[in-house]
């Protein structure tokens, strides 16, 4: 323990370190300025930038309309994701003894999935649908080896990038690909609809109708139809929009300070006392009966919902409302709330470890064991990394129109369902059979 004090105490000043102010990135996002903060970002980019900052670089270049820039930045982290996510062992055995800051951060399922749909979005901007595509079999591969590493696999995140993977292969005209993804996604939102508490959107259930009918998919068609109904007629020779609208964003990670008693008569270095010790948590004793209180920290993570809870879209007269497809934050909780008892167990053995080193330290010489204590206290800091910038819920707006050049008239809605504000996105071409994508961000 002596030893490795100086070390703790470099540990220590290096998880203090930071490479950018968050609020510096935020701020310009929210005044309607993406190039600023992608400037921002630019210059002040670490060495060797991690997971975190290169999600978050990739996601403001992409506002900033520098789609290369943005698929290069979130390729390089889901390269560095893909290495991290077999553990490392070193690694591993240093937050034992300092933090869980310093494990490698492979990025959470829903943010490596999530990433897939910016992605494919800068391929379609940049007019390469068959790049879209090429996203699109990468997402479905991710989701098929995480089904296939883990029975428990929970879907949050596959329904949505199932579905933008249908929209895209229905654009490009690949029918058959496009049925088997949208059927994905009606088997993926339903296995997550009772924890994310979004249901199939009803456009999902349209299109395996359409598509079975086209495809000659007689059983099939006739199963949908029954299932969903008719869906509604479109008109020959028009286009059609798909407009996905992100609001708000996803709740950050914060850290949260626990306290669990150790007892006089406890064994505090038999294995079970971890777990023993877990149960404890929230628990009072009296004075009388406590050796000590052990103080950790650990991430925590709330609600933070937008303002702005839904949206129309209106071209003319044709007016639709936006569908939930996906809710980021409840996928965000969720995740974490599975993650939490091992969290809370790593952190426990680390800090017992502590505790007895320190407390040897003590029975040598008093100054050291406080020393000690001290520096357990400020190395034990909680991982609140993710992906910040990530929106709170994305709706999709989708509707035929006719060809040419149209006004989009969008009105944002509160929880009550009431108008809160308005915007129009003029231009919007709509070419004959066609599929126009966008994506529209709002912060509120």
């Amino acid at each position: 323990m002596i030893k490795i004090l100086p070390i703790l105490l470099i540990i220590s000043l290096l998880i203090g370190c930071g490479g950018y102010k968050f609020s510096e990135v935020i701020e310009p996002l929210e005044k309607g300025q993406p190039e600023a903060a992608y400037t921002y970002l630019q210059k002040h980019a670490p060495k060797n930038p991690d997971i975190p900052f290169l999600f978050e670089l990739g996601l403001i270049a992409h506002y900033a309309n520098h789609f290369a820039e943005s698929s290069t930045a979130l390729d390089r982290a889901g390269d560095i994701a893909e290495d991290r996510y077999t553990k490392s062992v070193s690694k591993e055995v240093t937050s034992l003894v300092t933090s869980d800051k310093l494990r490698p951060y492979a990025g959470t399922r829903y943010e490596r999935l999530l990433s897939h749909y910016y992605r494919a979005l800068n391929y379609v901007y940049r007019g390469q649908l068959d790049g879209a595509l090429v996203e699109c079999r990468r997402a479905t591969a991710l989701i098929n080896y995480f089904k296939a590493e883990n029975e428990k696999y929970d879907f949050f995140g596959a329904g949505f990038l199932a579905y933008l993977s249908a929209t895209l292969f229905e654009a490009a005209g690949e029918w058959n690909d496009a049925y088997i993804s949208y059927k994905q996604a009606a088997e993926y939102y339903q296995n997550a609809t009772e924890k994310t508490g979004v249901p199939i959107p009803d456009d999902i259930g349209n299109s395996l109708v359409r598509l079975t009918r086209k495809l000659g998919f007689i059983d099939e068609f006739e199963r949908y139809r029954n299932q969903y109904g008719e869906p509604p007629p479109r008109p020959e020779n028009t286009g059609e929009l798909i407009l996905f609208y992100e609001s708000g964003y996803v709740p950050p990670k914060s850290e949260e300070a626990l306290t669990f008693p150790i007892l006089k008569i406890d064994d505090v270095e038999d294995e079970k006392f971890v777990p023993t010790l877990i149960g404890r948590e929230g628990r009072v004793y009296k004075d009388v009966e406590l050796e000590y209180l052990l103080r950790v920290a650990i991430p925590t993570i709330g609600s933070r919902r937008p303002h702005f809870a839904g949206i129309e879209g209106a071209v003319g007269q044709n007016q639709k409302r936006g569908a939930l497809v996906a809710d980021v934050e409840s996928i965000a909780v969720e995740t974490f709330n599975a993650e939490r008892p091992i969290i809370l167990l790593r952190t426990l053995v680390r800090a017992v470890a502590k505790y007895l080193g320190t407390r040897e330290l003590r029975k040598q010489n008093e100054a050291l064991g406080i020393l000690g204590n001290l520096l357990g206290v400020i190395t034990e800091q909680a991982d609140t990394r993710s992906w910040k910038t990530l929106p709170n819920q994305i709706f999709v707006v989708r509707m035929p129109l006719p060809v040419g050049n149209h006004t989009l008239n969008l009105s944002f809605l509160n929880a009550n369902g009431r108008v809160s504000r308005r915007e129009s996105l003029p231009d919007i071409k709509i070419n004959p059979n066609r599929i126009t994508f966008l994506n529209y961000r709002t912060y509120e």
